[in-house]
């Protein structure tokens, strides 16, 4: 059953482009959509839509956790996402 992921991090824009990049353009398996929203200074806001919730644990675990340890080992932990199933989706 497709996720809606929501969560608020820190990062400086500076990290957050060094992550970016050693993540690559190819889309993770098992995510359909996914957004970032720069709130101003170290903060930004992801909305994403997974596949499963085991889909996007898998990300975080396997790539997004050891790109952002070699980016920044001192990066401050993001607080646990808002996990969300998804109802419906429209895709354009």
């Amino acid at each position: 059953m497709a996720v809606a992921v929501i969560q608020e991090f820190e990062a400086t824009p500076e990290n957050y482009e060094k992550v970016n990049e050693k993540l690559g353009d190819a889309a993770p398996d098992g995510l359909i959509v996914h957004t970032v929203t720069h709130l101003g200074g170290d903060r930004w806001k992801l909305v994403d839509v997974w596949e499963s919730a085991e889909d996007f644990q898998n990300f975080v675990q396997n790539k997004l956790i050891p790109a952002i340890a070699e980016v920044d080992p001192d990066a401050p932990q993001a607080p646990n996402p808002e996990v969300l199933e998804v109802r419906d989706l429209l895709k354009a």
